[in-house]
């Protein structure tokens, strides 16, 4: 047993993709000098062992290795190859894609086998997406690129690590603690962990109709409350398996606009 955990990781260690691998396979081999000084017996790592790729696309821009500007806009297309949740996957491939400015995009293939995810989109867009840009947003929900390939001037290809992947929260609160949050501009996400009861208090001056979603750590729907009455509080046994909750209005976030009292109860 000792001599085959030896063996995995010792060839893990062999096949795992160097800084100098990542930028060569980002800019291609014709700044080959250029890319061994930069980047040869570098550490390129971030605090967690993955390939800090905001550090490696900083350099080959600073150094005009990288450019991501085009002179009009054109048709863009990515990659994306995981392992993972499907419904985890594309909510946070999706927001992380808004964020970087890519709003409409347009999905062109879609392949789902067992647990592997291979998924293509076009984007009509003058900035090639940022590789540095997309590390840090994908690295706020716990989910880390292994490797970008440039395929063309203009087509790239993302492997991702979705290991420990979780839904970004927009919202934290410490338990047995009320906390009143402000006008929510998208739904309240919140990660229950710790938590056994969920008190929710509405404004006495707003019209709340609630709706709170339960789900599991894949997004999985766990339970729903959806009320058509006004409430002004609502205390509610946090179901088992649940580890996110989302916060909002049944009608319009404007029904909430002077924001809700939450407390986590342990």
């Amino acid at each position: 047993m000792k001599i085959a955990l030896f063996f995995v990781v010792f060839c893990s260690q062999i096949f795992a993709l160097s800084g100098l691998d990542l930028a060569r396979n980002i800019v291609g081999d014709a700044k080959s000098s250029q890319l061994n000084l930069l980047f040869a017996h570098q550490n390129h790592t971030d605090g967690n062992g993955n390939l800090d790729l905001d550090k490696i696309s900083r350099i080959l821009k600073t150094n005009s290795l990288l450019n991501l500007t085009l002179p009009s806009s054109r048709t863009l297309t990515l990659n994306f190859k995981a392992k993972g949740d499907a419904v985890l996957f594309f909510k946070i491939i999706n927001e992380a894609l808004s964020d970087a400015g890519y709003v409409y995009f347009t999905p062109t293939d879609l392949n789902l086998m067992q647990d592997s995810i291979d998924y293509t989109i076009q984007v009509e867009s003058q900035y090639i997406l940022d590789p540095g840009t997309f590390y840090r947003l994908l690295k706020s929900s716990s989910v880390y690129i292994t490797n970008v390939k440039a395929l063309s001037k203009y087509d790239y290809a993302y492997e991702l690590d979705f290991g420990d992947a979780r839904l970004k929260t927009n919202t934290n609160l410490p338990l047995n603690t009320p906390t009143k949050l402000e006008k929510p501009f998208k739904d309240y996400v919140l990660n229950l962990k710790g938590a056994s009861t969920l008190l929710v208090e509405a404004n006495a001056a707003d019209n709340w109709f609630a709706k709170i979603l339960f789900l599991d750590k894949n997004l999985g729907l766990i339970k729903a409350i959806k009320s058509t009455e006004k409430s002004n509080s609502l205390s509610q046994t946090i179901p088992s398996g649940a580890i996110y909750a989302i916060i909002s209005d049944m009608y319009n976030l404007d029904n909430i606009r002077r924001g809700l009292t939450i407390t986590l109860k342990k």
